[in-house]
């Protein structure tokens, strides 16, 4: 961008002093009244011609003050402070502010306009919203008025690396508390019918366009769900088995309603209107509307809203006569953006759709010269000298450069978000885009005419579906192909970059799971329930530069430690998995089992003394259980591994029980010495015995959050005893995951959520 093109941009200075204030309202306490006063100063010199700074001045002391108030000086964050200290019980009466969320049974999530609080004796009538789950004996709708008894916290952070921060997104959109409620008769229903109702046509349209696009595709709930999201951003659980190939190419921005969705959208409407003899400036005023209504119904997300505001300012332009300027109307939809909510500026999102576009302004128009210059028949033969071969050479040349431009353009702008985000470079994100956006819009367009043909024939719908089955398969056989291909993404890190060796001993809900890490190998012991591996487990996975796990460990059948397996192994595909010798009649277990005999995936059976390499100076000696002795319980079935790392060894005790550690003393107490002892939660049994203790003499012990419907978990004399062998104690249920680092020497135990770290030393 030159200096000479400056002065016919002037939005883009604008945006730019907003960013900044924003920053600087973010990252200082600066003094409302300075602000104040810079921005009159500013405004005032501005006035007075004396030039685009002090223009730019006031404009970053007015989004600094903006942004001051709505995140530094938030009332609902002041009130989520006054009001939780701790957690407590409280009963609020309130509107459903947004379409519910299905969980499991009967449990629902939502976001929850509260206008009455109940907080022991006392009221407050305090309008704020919160994240509310709960179970109710009726369908939750928007608009209902609920009156609900539940416990009131703040949102938590994550507790283990790579967790989604949902406290971070939550509090961004001004939500800091969460109320939960897990008995179905302490949420009464007031009435119904109470929200805006625009939002609840929109719903309403909503979910009659979901059941129109799935006529004819019950048995293909995958495919229906990608149908779904690309035409209304709707999020299914089936089509999300498909995610992992879309985010390896790059195309993953399809399985959400963004720019380039309502970019589609309103160019259907522009190829309808016209044909039919619409005048252009009728046809803008029709699809201006249209493309916010796009975005209501596709549930109102940041990105498509953005996209709607850009559109509409291009399509206002090009209404006032006005030239339009890429950059302006970027400039322009930031502006308004911003100004409306300063917070946006920290969405990935928002991010991620300006990068990209900017990235198209500045970086396309000098690639797709350098193309198409190459692509040109005769660079120095005039076109109106070409001949018919010439002239559909250059026009193809011209179409396939500029096409190249601009997928590479915003393949670059979106890199470093990719890598912060997902973790990985997609290779082969280019021409994956070239072969999945024009199918992507084939789908829209399909599902649009579908939508209209649904009225007036079910029949007719059902064959558009059917039609869209087909787009659609051939669309994720592409993305799947592409992903396969060798090379076609990097995780990262790269694995030269790893330490010698890494644990992570992860904190979830119920369950547990650890990563081992090492540059030559990953292990993964157990994958906690599904929902814990796909929140917790398997970004953790790609934060550490996991392409495919060398193996998967099952300690036993515990539901909250292996029902994730089934979708570990269509994510990380284990070279093998690793199982114990007995049999139990664990549903879970049963599963995974059906699993790897539909795949033809064989797995091994482990006994005690089996030893495997994980690296250099790394291996993994399996200690139980014995064949010849069966526990009554799963968890006293429970695999228990040693992993010597050079010099140090660790012992993950899994979930077992004080009847394991007996066992384990009674064969040979030698192998137990550890440097660090990972133990669960037996479900019903104490664990950590005196004797064991002795002849493990641990300098580190990590323990398992306590389960609070497990009988074992929070024995009251289990910290006793640990404190008696002058180890220090990592309490995941204060300090989270726990992740250990073995370097040359030593070895770091830190605690994700404190501050808590040690050294260890080399025996």
């Amino acid at each position: 961008m030159t200096a000479t093109a400056l002065p016919r941009l002037p939005l883009v200075g604008l945006a730019l002093a907003a960013v900044a204030g924003i920053l600087a309202g973010e990252f200082f306490a600066l003094p409302a009244a300075a602000l104040v006063a810079v921005a009159v100063a500013g405004l005032a010199f501005a006035f007075a011609r004396a030039g685009l700074v002090p223009l730019w001045l006031a404009t970053a002391s007015v989004f600094a003050l903006a942004h001051t108030w709505q995140w530094q000086a938030d009332p609902q964050r002041a009130w989520a402070r006054a009001i939780t200290a701790e957690p407590r019980t409280a009963v609020v009466t309130g509107l459903v502010a947004d379409e519910p969320q299905a969980l499991s049974g009967s449990k629902w999530r939502v976001r929850f306009a509260v206008e009455q609080w109940e907080l022991g004796e006392s009221k407050a009538a305090v309008p704020a919203e919160i994240v509310l789950r709960w179970a109710a004996e009726e369908q939750p709708r928007y608009g209902d008025r609920w009156r609900i008894e539940g416990v009131l916290t703040r949102i938590p952070p994550p507790r283990n690396p790579g967790e989604f921060d949902a406290a971070a997104w939550w509090g961004r959109q001004g939500v800091f508390l969460e109320l939960r409620s897990a008995d179905a008769s302490r949420a009464e229903l007031l009435e119904r019918g109470q929200g805006s109702p625009l939002i609840a046509a929109a719903l309403a349209a909503r979910a009659w366009m979901l059941r129109t696009l799935a006529l004819g595709l019950e048995d293909s709930p995958a495919i229906a769900g990608l149908i779904a999201g690309i035409t209304l951003g709707a999020r299914d659980q089936a089509a999300d088995e498909l995610a992992g190939a879309f985010r390896q190419t790059g195309t993953f921005h399809l399985f959400s309603v963004s720019g380039l969705h309502v970019g589609m959208f309103a160019l259907l409407l522009w190829l309808v209107l016209r044909p039919l003899g619409v005048p252009r400036r009728a046809a803008v005023m029709v699809i201006i509307p249209l493309l916010f209504f796009y975005a209501l119904v596709t549930g109102a997300s940041p990105p498509a809203m953005r996209a709607a505001v850009m559109l509409a300012i291009a399509f206002g332009g090009y209404l006032l006569d006005r030239p339009n300027a890429a950059a302006n109307s970027l400039a322009a939809a930031a502006l308004i953006l911003l100004g409306w909510d300063t917070n946006q500026l920290f969405s990935t999102g928002f991010q991620m759709s300006f990068c990209i576009v900017a990235a198209i302004f500045v970086l396309a128009p000098p690639l797709q010269d350098y193309l198409v210059a190459r692509l040109r028949p005769d660079p120095f033969l005039p076109r109106r000298l070409y001949n018919r071969r010439q002239r559909f050479a250059a026009d193809t040349g011209h179409a396939l450069g500029t096409t190249l431009s601009v997928s590479t353009a915003a393949w670059l702008g979106s890199l470093p978000l990719t890598i912060l985000v997902f973790h990985l470079v997609p290779l082969l994100s280019v021409p994956a885009n070239l072969l999945a956006v024009p199918l992507a819009f084939g789908v829209l367009a399909v599902a649009m005419l579908s939508l209209l043909a649904a009225p007036l024939s079910l029949w007719l719908a059902t064959v558009f579906n059917n039609t869209n089955w087909g787009l659609a398969s051939l669309l994720v056989a592409g993305v799947q192909t592409t992903a396969n291909l060798p090379g076609s993404y990097v995780y990262l890190p790269p694995a030269w970059l790893q330490p010698p060796a890494k644990l992570t001993v992860f904190d979830l809900s119920d369950g547990g799971a650890q990563l081992l890490r090492t540059r030559h190998t990953a292990w993964l012991f157990d994958t906690g329930s599904e929902r814990d591996f796909v929140r917790v487990v398997e970004p953790a996975l790609r934060a550490a530069g996991v392409r495919r796990l060398d193996a998967l460990v099952l300690t036993h059948g515990d539901h909250d430690h292996i029902a994730g397996a089934g979708r570990t192994l269509i994510s990380a595909t284990p070279r093998r998995v690793l199982d114990s010798v007995i049999r139990d009649r664990s549903p879970a277990r049963r599963a995974v089992h059906q699993v790897l005999r539909d795949s033809g995936s064989p797995k091994a059976l482990v006994l005690p003394g089996d030893v495997f390499a994980a690296g250099n100076e790394t291996r993994i000696e399996i200690l139980w259980p014995d064949p010849r002795h069966t526990g009554g319980t799963a968890d006293d079935q429970a695999l228990v591994a040693r992993i010597d790392v050079g010099g140090f060894r660790m012992l993950l005790m899994s979930d077992s029980g004080l009847a394991t550690e007996a066992a384990l003393l009674g064969r040979r107490p030698d192998e137990l010495r550890s440097d660090i002892v990972v133990f669960g939660q037996h479900g019903k049994d104490a664990t950590a015995s005196e004797e064991f203790l002795a002849a493990v003499r641990p300098r580190v012990v990590i323990l398992a959050s306590p389960d609070p419907f497990r009988k074992g978990g929070g024995e009251p004399a289990l910290q006793e005893r640990l404190a008696l062998t002058g180890a220090e104690i990592f309490d995941q249920a204060t300090c989270g995951a726990v992740v250990v680092t073995f370097s040359e020497g030593n070895a770091q135990i830190k605690g994700f959520l404190n501050s808590q770290a040690t050294r260890l030393q080399r025996p």
